[in-house]
C-alpha cells in the first residue's frame, strides 16, 4: 500500500484536467444533471440502499483499485434545489479529505430549462480521501445522519474512462465508453444490479463475449 508520504510529491506532478473536453470528446450526450444510466447506452444501476452503503465501498475500490489519480466532480445549484438543512458541499464536508485538493477548477453551468449550477473538481490521489465517508454522507443527505453532502458527486477514471455517480441512498450508476470496461464490474457485483434491470444486463453481457 503507497504510504501517505508520497502525496505531496504526487501533487507536484499532477496534470491539470479539462472536464469539458473530457466530456465532449467521450460522453458528449451526458450531462452533469444526475441520471447517467438513462441517458447513456453502456451503464449499470446498482441497487445500494441506507443499511448497505458499504457496497457503494467496494464498488468504488474495485473500479479504481490500480488508478494513480482519479478526477473528483461536485455539482451544486445556485437556486432553484432546497437545500437540506445542516448539509454542505462535497469539498466542504468535514474529515472527507485527508489532505487538501491542491487545486479545484470550477466551471458554471447554465442549462436552458433548468436551474443553474457550479461543477467544481479536482485531480486527487484514491487514497487521499475517505470514500466510505463520502458515500455515507451521500446516503444521509434525505436521511438521519451526519455529515450530509449536499452536492452530487461523481468520481471518473480519465484513463480507463469511466464516470460513477451514487445519487442517492437508493442507488449507484456506473457508464463507461467502452462496454468491456464494466464486464469485470458485473461478473463480480452482478447480484447488486438493480433487480428490474439484470435481466437486461445478463443479456447484454453475454450477447457481447468477447472471443474466447
Amino acid at each position: 500500500m503507497r504510504s501517505f508520504a508520497c502525496y505531496p510529491s504526487w501533487m507536484e506532478h499532477h496534470v491539470a484536467f479539462n472536464l469539458s473536453d473530457f466530456m465532449f470528446s467521450h460522453f458528449n450526450r451526458v450531462d452533469f444533471g444526475g441520471d447517467l444510466f438513462g441517458q447513456w447506452p453502456i451503464g449499470i444501476r446498482f441497487e445500494i440502499g441506507i443499511e448497505r452503503v458499504s457496497r457503494a465501498t467496494k464498488l468504488y475500490e474495485f473500479v479504481f483499485a490500480k488508478a494513480e489519480s482519479l478526477i473528483l466532480v461536485s455539482q451544486d445549484w445556485k437556486e432553484g434545489e432546497e437545500m437540506v438543512r445542516s448539509s454542505t458541499p462535497l469539498f466542504e464536508t468535514p474529515d472527507i479529505f485527508r489532505i487538501e485538493p491542491l487545486e479545484l477548477r470550477m466551471l458554471d453551468v447554465f442549462p436552458f430549462d433548468e436551474a443553474e449550477y457550479r461543477l467544481t473538481w479536482a485531480r486527487i490521489a484514491p487514497l487521499v480521501f475517505d470514500a466510505a465517508r463520502m458515500f455515507q454522507a451521500i446516503a444521509n443527505r434525505e436521511q438521519p445522519g451526519s455529515p450530509k453532502i449536499r452536492s452530487a458527486g461523481y468520481a471518473i477514471d480519465p484513463n480507463n474512462k469511466l464516470i460513477m455517480h451514487m445519487y442517492d441512498d437508493r442507488g449507484l450508476d456506473i457508464i463507461a465508453a467502452d462496454l468491456d470496461t464494466l464486464r469485470p464490474l458485473f461478473e463480480t457485483f452482478g447480484e447488486w444490479v438493480l433487480e428490474n434491470q439484470r435481466h437486461r444486463e445478463k443479456f447484454r453481457f453475454r450477447s457481447n463475449l468477447r472471443p474466447g
